[in-house]
């Protein structure tokens, strides 16, 4: 039987370090889950809206608009808890090697990208895509009458109308001038004030992540919007349904246009 030997000239303190980042990877998947699952605890899971107190029109317009913004919840929500956890690990990792590196350019590269994650985290906790509400807010509360039924219609309206302004920020010259410019402002001081190798490296890392965040933001708020709009919007194409009912001692075709 082989006994493993310690080597006594290896400082206990020096195998911990060594075993800091696992550590750290692992410390920062428990803080991403925290933090994805932030208001969330308290879930009362699916509900149903009694539309029985709503006329014709209000009905059509708040059962488009519940099943629609309940159909992006869940993209919206996976994007929202993977970003908020990729950038709180990237906080915990970085930061735990940092602190372990001799190198002052080593150190000051990994210290500039976990300020860098964690200001992404901050941005997205505060920042929360509209569609990951879904529906909820449209079934908060009971519809005792017509006039609380196209009060919620304007509710429903008012989620779409900012789901379609988030989605247009991919097109924001902006957003993709903030990403590349604070990249650029970290390499600068990675490599001029430290005079760290991987400045540049690191600076085409974030702009990539930075740009795929950007990017794979909910996108379907402007064409959900247009629709809707074209649907019910006064002057917009009629719409055109149909229904079977009972007539005499047989069925009848009944369209509504």
């Amino acid at each position: 039987m082989k006994r493993m030997i310690r080597n006594p000239f290896l400082p206990v303190g020096s195998r911990r370090i060594r075993r800091a980042p696992r550590r750290a990877l692992v410390a920062g998947m428990l803080l991403s889950i925290f933090l994805s699952d932030t208001g969330q605890a308290d879930d009362p899971g699916p509900r149903t809206l009694d539309l029985s107190a709503c006329s014709g029109g209000t009905r059509e317009r708040l059962e488009w608009l519940v099943e629609r913004l309940e159909s992006r919840e869940l993209y919206a929500d996976i994007w929202w808890k993977g970003w908020t956890g990729f950038y709180a690990t990237g906080v915990v990792f970085q930061s735990t090697r940092a602190a372990i590196k001799d190198d002052s350019g080593k150190r000051a590269d990994l210290i500039v990208s976990a300020v860098k994650a964690l200001g992404g985290v901050t941005r997205l906790y505060f920042a929360r895509p509209t569609a990951r509400l879904g529906a909820d807010p449209l079934q908060a509360a009971p519809l005792p009458d017509e006039q609380a039924c196209l009060a919620r219609v304007a509710e429903g309206e008012a989620l779409l109308t900012k789901a379609a302004d988030e989605s247009q920020d991919r097109w924001s010259w902006k957003a993709h001038a903030f990403n590349v410019g604070v990249n650029l402002a970290g390499a600068l001081i990675v490599t001029q004030a430290f005079n760290g190798g991987k400045g540049w490296e690191s600076m085409g890392v974030g702009i990539a992540v930075g740009e795929a965040q950007i990017w794979s933001h909910p996108w379907k708020g402007r064409s959900d919007l247009e629709e809707y709009q074209a649907n019910f919007a006064p002057g917009g194409p009629p719409r055109v349904s149909w229904s079977l009912q009972p007539y005499h001692a047989g069925l009848r075709l009944q369209v509504n246009f």
